[in-house]
Parts: C-alpha cells; sequence; structure tokens
C-alpha cells in the first residue's frame, strides 16, 4: 500500500512517482494535465530512488564531505600524471609519475572471491573530452548504477564536477585517475574506467587538494624538447593521448555542446591521431563512443527506436566539414578518405554517437531517463569492450595482467624517454610471449633469421632448420628410431613446420607495399596492420591490407626436406660406427650452418669486439632450436646442455665424463680473452645433491652456522656449490642460496656479508615499532622497514655480482628461489628463464632476487618485476623442502636418485613467534597469507609431514638440520639483537644421527657409523665426487657383463682435488677392496679406475654396491650407489648405441664378479683413449 507521503500532492489518490522542482510529489498525469499547465517554468525530476541516486552522483547528498577531503579520499584512485618537481628552484625536474593503481586493483580483482580466475584480461575504458563536459559525473552515474555496486559500498567513484560559480569552466580531475566497474570486478576481463583531465589543460581543483600522490610513485623524467619543459596543456594535448590511445580497448569523448559538433571532431581526430602516429604494429583499433552528456537537447528520436540515429545524426552534421575544413580536408586528402566515417575508422574500429538528457530539462529530463540512457552506455561500452579484446586475440595481443603490467612499463619509459620513433607493439608483443610449443619456437628463429632479404637468406635458413630437425632426432629419447630421411622429416614434422611458418608470417613478417613517392617501406607485419601502412615513424603512408611479400611457404618446407636428405647422405658416406659418430657429424654440420646465416647477418656475431645482430632474451637455445636455454656463456648467450656437449672442443687425448670444454660461441663464434668456456654437466649415473635452506627472517645466521660446520667438517677446501648440484632457498635462505650457489662464496663469507645486511637493512620507518599503534602505523605505511636501505645492503651484499644477471648456470649448481605472487608461489630459477607457469623470469639481477624472495609483508615492502608484486616466499613454502624435490624431478626426470637431501633449518622453540593482534586492518586474502608466514617460522612441523609423507627411497637420503633454541618462544624475524645469541646456539648444538634406512642393504654408509651426523654428511659428500660411468654392456644368455669407470667429479688442477686423492685409499666393488697404484694416488692425472662387473639377471633387484675407504671405520658408497644391476641394466640398454660391444664367452649363470680389467679404448658419450699409464686398474681380491 502506497504510504500517504508518497501519494501525488493533487488528486492523492495516484502514488507520487514525479518529483517537480518545486519539489512537490505528483501522479503523472496531474504533473502534465495539471501542474504544468498552471506553472509551465517547473520541469520534471523523477521517482524518489531515482532522485536519491542522482543526488549522489552529482553530489548534492548533504551528508557528503567537504571538496577538500573528498579529494583526499580520490587521490587513491590517481594512476598516472605529469609532475614537477619544484624542490629545486634551479632544476626543475618533469616526469611522468605512476603509481600503484593499476597494479593494485588488478590484484584486487584476481582476489575478489575465491572463485575469480587466476589468470584475468584487463579491459581498460578511457573518458576523454572538453572540461567540464561531465566525464567524472558520467564515470560516478556509471558505477553507481551497475549490478553488483551494492557489494562495493563505500563506492570509489571520482569527485563530481561544480555545476555552478568559478568552479565549473576549471578542471575537476588532475591527470588521470582509474576506477573499477563493479559489475565485471573479479571476472576475466574486469573492465576500469580512466578519467582524464579535461582538454584545456587548466590547473584542476584536483591539485590543490592533491600532492601525496607523485612522492610515492615510480618516476620517468620527462626529456624536454627544444630546451623547454613539457606543461600541463601539452601533456594533456599530446602525452596523455598517446598512451591512453594504446591501451583502451574503448575511448568514451565527452561533449556538451551538440552545436559544436564540427569543432569536437576535428579536436578529436586529432585527440586520435596523435596517439595513432605514435604506435606501429598495432593490433587492434580502439572503439570510439561520442557522448552527448546533457546539451539543452530534447530529441526522442535519440532514447528509443533505432540504437544507431544519434550515430547518423553526428555523421550528417559535420560531413560537410571534409570540404568545408581546411585542416579536416586535409586530413582526408592525405589519407586518402571521402567521407568522414571513413576518417574516423582510420583510428577507430567502431564508431557510436550516444546521448545522455540533461537533468531536468523538458520532458526527457526525468532522472529515471538518464539512468536508462546510462545503463544503456553501460552495456554498449562492455560489448565494444568484448569486440575490441577479441580482435586482440586474434592478434595475439590480448594482455593479461601481468603482461599489461609489462606494456605499460614499456610504454611509460618509451613517451617519457621524447624519441621521435613511435611505440612499437610488434617489438613489444615479442618481449611478452614466451614460446612454449615448438612452433612457437621455430617461428621465433624464422623470424629472426629471416629478416631484411628474405630471398637471400631462404636457403640458409631452411639448411640450418634442417640440421637443427636431424640433431634432434639423433639425440632424442626414442634410441630405437632407424636414421632415415623420412624418419628426420615425417608428417609430424612437416605440419610442426608448416604451422611455425604459418606463425611466422602472421608476427614477424613485414607488409610488403613500398610507398611510390617516397620509397619508403610499410613496417607493419600482418597481426599489427590495423592503422593501414605506416612508416618507421609512425606517419601512414596509405589505407590499405597487408600486402604478402608472396613468400613460398611450400618451397620453404622442400627446401628444408631436400636439406635433410642431402645432409644425412653425405654423412652416411662418412660411414659412422653409430648414433654417437651420426651425432657429432650433424653438430659439425649444424655448425657450419649458422657460420653460413653469420656471414648473411642473419645470427649474432662478433665484430670489434661488439656482438653484432644480436637475438636478446629468448626461451629456446639459439644453439639448436629445440633446447631449453641454460648455461650462460661469458659473451653473455646462453645454451642447453645438448649443446655443451655436442660442441664440445675438448682434445680427444683429454676428454672426460661430464667435462666439457668450449673454445668460442656456437652462436656468436666469439673469442675473447674470457674462453676457453670450461663447464661440469652432472653425469648420467651420478646421483643429486639437494640442499634446501628455509625462511626464517635473522635467523638465517643460524643456518650458516651450521653450513660452516659442515664445510669445515668436509675440509677440501671447496665452496659448497661444487658440492651439492641443486639449492633452493626460502626468503633468508634464498638470499643465502644466492650467494652460495649464484656466486659462489664460501659459507664464511656469506656470514659476513649476512651480518652486515641486518645491521644495515633493517632501519625502521618512524612510529612503526610503537607498541599498540605499530601494527597500524605500518599498514598505512606499507611496512616497518625502510625500502631504500633495504635494497642498498642487498646489492653491498652481493657486490661485486650484485647487478649481474641471475639467470644463466656459471657453475655446475642450480639455483632457486621462491616467491609469492597473490596467494601462488612462484619460483626464481637460475637454470629456467621463466615468464610462464610458476616460473617467474629469471632475468634479472642478482640483488632483485634477493629481494623477490624476502619481501616479508608487514615487515618489508612488496618489490615489483615482471608485473607482479612479490612478497617473501615463506607465505607459500617457508620450508621448501618439497619444492626441491618437485624441481629436482623436473630437472632430471622423476626417477632421479637422490645422493643427499639436506634441509637446514633456521632454529625452533617449543612455541613459534608471536603473532600481532591488529588482523582487521589487512585485507582477508592478505592476512591468511600472513598467518601463514608466521605460522610456519617453525619449520620443522613442515618437515615431519615431509618426512612422513615421502617415498622411501627419498626419505632415506634426506636429512633435517634444525637447532632447537631454549625459550619458549622463537626469536622473531627481526630480532636483531638476539643474533649473537642464536649464533652461539647453533655453534653448540650437536646434531646426532639417528636415521634409519627403510633397506639396509641400500644404506650410504657401511660399518661404525658416526653418532656425529655432521661427521656422516660430510663423508657422504666427499664419497659423492665419486662416480661410475658406463664403458660398455653386454647383455647376453641370462649374463650381463658392464665395464666402465670410477671417475671424479674434480679434475687435476682444481681445489680439492689433491686432498680427495690423498684420502682415498681404496675402492670397495661389490664388498670386494681394489687397491689402488701410485698413479692414482699421486693427483696429478684424472682419476679413471677400470671395473668389470659380470653378473646373473636373476639378480636384477639385488644392489651393486661401489664404496669408498677414507681410511676411517666405515665404508662409504660413491654417487648414485648402491645401484641395482636393473638399474645398470636399463641404463645399458638405453644408451647402447653409445657403448662399445664385447663378446661374452657363454657360461652358466654366476654370482657377481669383480675382474680386473686392462686399459681399453673408450667409446661411451664422454671417454676416449687415454694413455694407459693414467688409467689406474682395479685389483679386487676373494
Amino acid at each position: 500500500m502506497t504510504e500517504p507521503l508518497d501519494l501525488c500532492e493533487k488528486c492523492e489518490e495516484r502514488s507520487g512517482d514525479v518529483i517537480c522542482s518545486c519539489d512537490a510529489r505528483f501522479c503523472e498525469q496531474c504533473f502534465v494535465k495539471k501542474h504544468l499547465v498552471r506553472n509551465p517554468k517547473h520541469r520534471r525530476g523523477g521517482n524518489r530512488k531515482a532522485e536519491e541516486a542522482w543526488n549522489w552522483i552529482s553530489g548534492k547528498l548533504g551528508n557528503l564531505t567537504s571538496m577538500a577531503t573528498q579529494f583526499k579520499e580520490d587521490e587513491e584512485a590517481k594512476w598516472f600524471g605529469l609532475y614537477t618537481d619544484t624542490t629545486k628552484r634551479q632544476d626543475r625536474i618533469t616526469s611522468i609519475v605512476e603509481t600503484q593503481r593499476l597494479y593494485k586493483i588488478m590484484a584486487e580483482s584476481i582476489h575478489y572471491h575465491n572463485n575469480s580466475p587466476r589468470r584475468q584480461f584487463p579491459s581498460i575504458t578511457s573518458f576523454v573530452g572538453e572540461t567540464g563536459a561531465g566525464k567524472s559525473t558520467l564515470i560516478r552515474s556509471l558505477i553507481y548504477h551497475s549490478e553488483k555496486a551494492k557489494h562495493f559500498y563505500p563506492l570509489e567513484a571520482p569527485v563530481p564536477g561544480a555545476t555552478s560559480g568559478s568552479l565549473a569552466i576549471m578542471s575537476t580531475t588532475g591527470e588521470v585517475n582509474l576506477y573499477l566497474d563493479p559489475t565485471t570486478f573479479g571476472t576475466e576481463s574486469p573492465t576500469f574506467y580512466a578519467d582524464c583531465e579535461g582538454m584545456l589543460g587548466t590547473e584542476p581543483v584536483a591539485v590543490q587538494h592533491q600532492s601525496e600522490w607523485a612522492r610515492y610513485g615510480k618516476r620517468y623524467p620527462v626529456a624536454a624538447k627544444d630546451g623547454k619543459r613539457m606543461d600541463r596543456r601539452t601533456a594533456v594535448q599530446t602525452l596523455y593521448p598517446r598512451f591512453l590511445y594504446i591501451f583502451s580497448d574503448v575511448i568514451c569523448y565527452v561533449t556538451r555542446n551538440h552545436k559544436a559538433w564540427a569543432d569536437s571532431a576535428l579536436r578529436l581526430l586529432e585527440w586520435s591521431m596523435v596517439g595513432a602516429q605514435s604506435t606501429i604494429n598495432q593490433h587492434a583499433l580502439p572503439a570510439l563512443i561520442i557522448i552527448l552528456n546533457g546539451p539543452t537537447l530534447d530529441n526522442e528520436c535519440w532514447v528509443s527506436g533505432d540504437p544507431e540515429a544519434a550515430t547518423k545524426d553526428f555523421f550528417l552534421a559535420i560531413e560537410k566539414e571534409i570540404s568545408e575544413n581546411s585542416v579536416i580536408r586535409a586530413l582526408a586528402e592525405k589519407h586518402g578518405d571521402q567521407t568522414m566515417k571513413e576518417l574516423f575508422c582510420r583510428s577507430f574500429s567502431s564508431v557510436h554517437v550516444h546521448y545522455v538528457p540533461l537533468e531536468g530539462y523538458k520532458s526527457l529530463g526525468t532522472t529515471a531517463k538518464v539512468v536508462e540512457q546510462t545503463t544503456k552506455l553501460a552495456s554498449r561500452i562492455r560489448n565494444d569492450s568484448q569486440r575490441v579484446q577479441l580482435m586482440r586475440a586474434d592478434s595475439w595481443a590480448k594482455f593479461d595482467t601481468r603482461q599489461l603490467s609489462l606494456v605499460v612499463d614499456y610504454a611509460f619509459a618509451h613517451l617519457a624517454s621524447g624519441k621521435t620513433e613511435p611505440f612499437d607493439f610488434g617489438q613489444c608483443r615479442q618481449q611478452l610471449s614466451i614460446p612454449d610449443t615448438t612452433e612457437e619456437h621455430f617461428s621465433e628463429v624464422l623470424g629472426y633469421c629471416l629478416q631484411g632479404q628474405i630471398e637471400k637468406k631462404f636457403q640458409a635458413t631452411a639448411q640450418t632448420l634442417a640440421s637443427s630437425l636431424l640433431r634432434h632426432t639423433i639425440s632424442g629419447e626414442k634410441k630405437d628410431l632407424v636414421l632415415l630421411p623420412s624418419v628426420v622429416f615425417n608428417k609430424d614434422i612437416q605440419a610442426l613446420c608448416a604451422r611455425a611458418v604459418s606463425q611466422f608470417l602472421d608476427k614477424n613478417a613485414r607488409c610488403a607495399f613500398v610507398d611510390p613517392n617516397s620509397g619508403q617501406r610499410c613496417v607493419n607485419t600482418r597481426m599489427g596492420h590495423a592503422q593501414g601502412h605506416q612508416n618507421r615513424m609512425g606517419r601512414l603512408l596509405k589505407a590499405g591490407l597487408f600486402v604478402s611479400d608472396n613468400f613460398d611457404s611450400q618451397g620453404f618446407l622442400t627446401a628444408v626436406e631436400t636439406a635433410v636428405h642431402g645432409m644425412m647422405y653425405g654423412i652416411n658416406n662418412k660411414a659412422p660406427s653409430g648414433r654417437r659418430e651420426w651425432r657429432r657429424y650433424a653438430a659439425e654440420a649444424h655448425r657450419e650452418n649458422l657460420a653460413e646465416l653469420r656471414l648473411l647477418n642473419s645470427f649474432p656475431r662478433m665484430s670489434d669486439g661488439v656482438i653484432q645482430h644480436d637475438i636478446g632474451s629468448t626461451s629456446v637455445c639459439y644453439g639448436c632450436f629445440f633446447g631449453r636455454p641454460e648455461y650462460l656463456l661469458p659473451c653473455n648467450h646462453v645454451i642447453c646442455v645438448s649443446c655443451v656437449e655436442d660442441f664440445d672442443e675438448t682434445p680427444k687425448e683429454k676428454q672426460y665424463p661430464g667435462s666439457f670444454t668450449h673454445k668460442s660461441c656456437i652462436i656468436c663464434a666469439a673469442t675473447s680473452s674470457k674462453w676457453p668456456y670450461r663447464v661440469r654437466v652432472k653425469p648420467d649415473l651420478a646421483g643429486v645433491r639437494v640442499l634446501s635452506l628455509d625462511g626464517g627472517g635473522v635467523r638465517g645466521i643460524v643456518e650458516l652456522i651450521v653450513l660452516q660446520k659442515l664445510e669445515k667438517l668436509i675440509g677440501l677446501g671447496l665452496p659448497l656449490d661444487q658440492l651439492f648440484d641443486f639449492m633452493v632457498g626460502t626468503s633468508a635462505g634464498g638470499i643465502i642460496t644466492i650467494g652460495l650457489g649464484v656466486q659462489g662464496r664460501k659459507v664464511s663469507d656469506c656470514i659476513d656479508r649476512f651480518r652486515k645486511f641486518i645491521d644495515a637493512g633493517f632501519k625502521s620507518k618512524p612510529v612503526t615499532k610503537v607498541r599498540g599503534i605499530g601494527w597500524v602505523a605500518r599498514w598505512f605505511r606499507g611496512s616497518i622497514y625502510r625500502t631504500q636501505p633495504l635494497e642498498q645492503s642487498l646489492q653491498g651484499a652481493f657486490l661485486p655480482g650484485s647487478f649481474e644477471q641471475f639467470y644463466g648456470l656459471k657453475g655446475p649448481c642450480r639455483v632457486a628461489v621462491t616467491t609469492t605472487v597473490g596467494d601462488d608461489l612462484k619460483i626464481i630459477a637460475n637454470y629456467n628463464r621463466g615468464g610462464n607457469g610458476m616460473y617467474l623470469n629469471s632475468e634479472l639481477r642478482v640483488w632483485h632476487a634477493a629481494r623477490c624472495t624476502s619481501a616479508a609483508p608487514m615487515f618489508f615492502e612488496h618489490t615489483s618485476h615482471s608485473g607482479y608484486d612479490c612478497r617473501d616466499g615463506g607465505m607459500k613454502a617457508n620450508n621448501p623442502i618439497q619444492q626441491a624435490v618437485n624441481e629436482s624431478k623436473s630437472i632430471w626426470g622423476g626417477k632421479v636418485d637422490f645422493d643427499l637431501l639436506l634441509s637446514v633449518g633456521p632454529g625452533h622453540a617449543d612455541k613459534p613467534q608471536r603473532q600481532p593482534s591488529s588482523w582487521n586492518i589487512i585485507p582477508p586474502w592478505l592476512t591468511n597469507l600472513l598467518k601463514t608466514l608466521l605460522s610456519t617460522m617453525d619449520t620443522q612441523d613442515v618437515w615431519n609431514m615431509f618426512d612422513q609423507s615421502a617415498e622411501p627411497r627419498i626419505r632415506d637420503r634426506a636429512t633435517r638440520l634444525n637447532v632447537k633454541f631454549e625459550d619458549e618462544f622463537a626469536p622473531a624475524l627481526d630480532d636483531i639483537g638476539s643474533v649473537s645469541k642464536m649464533e652461539s646456539a647453533a655453534e653448540d648444538h650437536k646434531f646426532y644421527n639417528n636415521s634409519k634406512s627403510s633397506d639396509p642393504q641400500f644404506t650410504p654408509i657401511l660399518g661404525q657409523v658416526p653418532v656425529d651426523m655432521l661427521q656422516c654428511l660430510a663423508v657422504r659428500l666427499q664419497a659423492s665426487m665419486f662416480f661410475f660411468e658406463m664403458e660398455y654392456m653386454e647383455d647376453n644368455i641370462g649374463m650381463v657383463v658392464i665395464r666402465g669407470w670410477i671417475c671424479c667429479r674434480l679434475a687435476p688442477g682444481e681445489a680439492g682435488f689433491k686432498e680427495l686423492m690423498n684420502r682415498t685409499k681404496s675402492f670397495d666393488v661389490a664388498e670386494q677392496p681394489c687397491t689402488l697404484d701410485e698413479m692414482w694416488n699421486a693427483g696429478a692425472n684424472p682419476a679413471k679406475l677400470s671395473v668389470l662387473i659380470r653378473d646373473s639377471k636373476q639378480n636384477l633387484d639385488k644392489p651393486i654396491r661401489i664404496d669408498v675407504d677414507f681410511g676411517l671405520p666405515y665404508k662409504v658408497a660413491i654417487s648414485a650407489f648402491p645401484m641395482t644391476l636393473k638399474t645398470l641394466l636399463d641404463y645399458g640398454n638405453e644408451y647402447s648405441d653409445n657403448l662399445q660391444s664385447l663378446e661374452i664367452v657363454a657360461q652358466a649363470p654366476a654370482e657377481l664378479e669383480v675382474i680386473p680389467a686392462k686399459p681399453a679404448i673408450s667409446f661411451a658419450k664422454s671417454l676416449d683413449k687415454l694413455p694407459a699409464t693414467s688409467i689406474p686398474t682395479a685389483v679386487a681380491s676373494s
């Protein structure tokens, strides 16, 4: 029932839905037929609900805060803008300042609710136009009337512009603000509204109240032009358009004056041309919506019936301008356009005119009608946005949150640089997209090799691709393949190459159009041809579609196939003895083909000490086009392990398992003073030694003291990166692993640097450590500790290599550190470039990798990397032991053999460190992660869970070292005052050997096992320096005969080699002692002890032991042993083509037998003939 107050004041019967300008309430009939007749100057309002909405949108509500307060609150929405630092009178610096606004709301959208997609593709709609046209009010209306607005109170929306007084002629919004659309927030494609300062460039009202945003944003100094600094008006008219045009899916141009449509058209065309001519290779043009916002015009046709009525009237009204307006006429003639619509479509994918009535003006000015038109506008924006996003997807340029962050950074840096060259979307797209399929890799390679003179480089590129395919087939996993051309270039490979060529033509091949007047060639690709033919400066040469260069795709594939046939024919004539010989000949052919590409300027080459035509960053090895690049060469190119092995240039007489030498770069042929390059690769039959270090803040000193004790017990003078194949660390543990594994430092050096780091890096901000209010203060200030001292101390800790690239193996040890992005665990690895999946891009500086893993929330501010906000890895995995196992399996295969899996903790107590109580001031999604971080500071629980769930073969080789503190509570992350006490506790702590093997036959130590766990670990690591290399195997009539060598990971002359040789008294093979001769003990020659093993196939699961005797009361297994006969047999069968055959006299099965073996010529992958005197012979005693 209608309340009395809601009844019509005239008839008092019907509902009073209409509010008059006199504030009286009427029904529709009484208002039109009675009240307006008597009061013709009165005007219509709306219903009560609509009226309340309009009051909020227009800022008329009585309870609104003061304008100064509104602007202060709105400062949080600032995205970017021009800022001039006036603190220095003589040297005023003008910069573009970018805040964290975009990254913040993208992160909030991803974590909006549990079902929000973790990969989202934001869409930006920019509102530009005349000063005072009502852009801010229009955005407020769109936000208020969105379907899900009620879930976002208090709503973030622009401050509405003044409608009267002196402020009405001033811009309201300063710079560019960014707001979320409640309807799409948290979905796969959230829409963000960019509110741009008015085109007049007058001093906006906001400037009087907003100044903090520029202090904390990222600054890009703007280069002066002709000696003049950029001012606000210039930025609004030239700088902001270039940026917004690049990133907007929809441009909303807002105007009030329908009588000046011709002027608006000219202003809009000039604005769009600034953006359009500042980009090349643009994949999709934005949609344009011209919004006639609240004009003194009443047109029923524009709000009902044909939705394109206003658009048609707009073009009808301005059509004559193409002939009468000299500026527009010049633009049309320049581009060859006949109509105004054609001219607009030069810069926009579509044009639509939308009418929003003036509230209170005549019959269409009802609040309800204004709301209705606003709702239609929101729908139009969503539809246009989706259409443009689809166009982006078709052109491989639909950016997710991470990619958008990176592109934005590239664009800001480019625009601020003052470069005259346009922003190249094609080049940017190549930097963003990480190829993860073989055809994408090939497409990338083709784009690189064929750029420029395609015809000239056609044959050489096909030849190189052919040798790449041959190498890949030979070294592939299917060892039983018959090497025939039809196998190498089979139907699947042909289809893959065809897809790669197609991608190359779409993404990399330039348009063949050449302007007949200037002779300039179009620089756009097929996918980036949305604007037509452009020269390298972005100027439009001519309208038109992509012109193909008549690249013969089928002819290219035929050339590859022909090259495969010819190459295999040539190698076959050399009568290779096996797959290993084929592999060597194929590598030689590939080396020659790469050299040919260098001569054609299609591949990197060294000239006057500088690499010309370099490839830059890539996710594929350019030595073979297939492998994952891992090994960093002195020239900074990175190659895969197959190329390390295949292009080995070690003289035959010096070849040794796992050791390789390159005299020059296979990619650029560099031969500087830093060459030759020598590297060790884990031998096939060697086990993996893993070190896992927990997070713990300053408690990381405990881990270092424990590792120092272990290093001293080993006593070989080797840094730990020579004793471990893989290290993974979190937070403080991540910082330590970088020092130990990436930089190869001794533990004592790391201890000194860690102490200096915590002394200099923990500098608190004012008030953040005051009891009671500290947690609140640190939330608003971002963290307890200042960022600059932290980063400076990290840079100092890793000198002189702080600014070197983290990515790329410089030594034998792989290193990974964990970090947290949102609520996901990510890894930064020196062996994986990353950029997709769980791996972040590892092409960052060493100190920055340490910063990413250790940014503990509330203690330190997060750091940005590759478009992600990185926080402490301990928020998801403070004890990274499981990540260590997972990564080891990913690198070396699921059946990887562990010699040792050592987990070191930061110390633990009966209770973890105390938690703060002020969780309510932290976003919910971050609260959970913070609780995880603090609760998992006692990482012992994580270890206990791992120990219970791990496979027996892994658990048996896993050891935990964690000091027990005497205090009830564990020290806090930042308890600097307790560092000395923690050091003492670690020094005094005794670790006792309590490990038990699930199968005693596979225990790593035989005999009287030491009580001291550190002593056990020390001798196991020493013994792991020895490994077995199979020379040949014969499987015949129930017997298996294996011959091979006991070798050492260290070479003569290397630190620790002589000491290790002196300690080694003998080996036991199958528990039969083998004495060593003087040549072995001298330590002057490579360690190679020949061993022959014969056993029955009935004993496949029986462990075969090879133990080293260091003159102690116990023997210790060498790397990967004990090993079953089946494991050796499987390996021999897999690599049989690389092993020498041996005739075996048939005899009855017998127990395992160790036979003294004479030196023999080796055909193993890594062995060749050595002088007989350098090969000691194992002598077995029965």
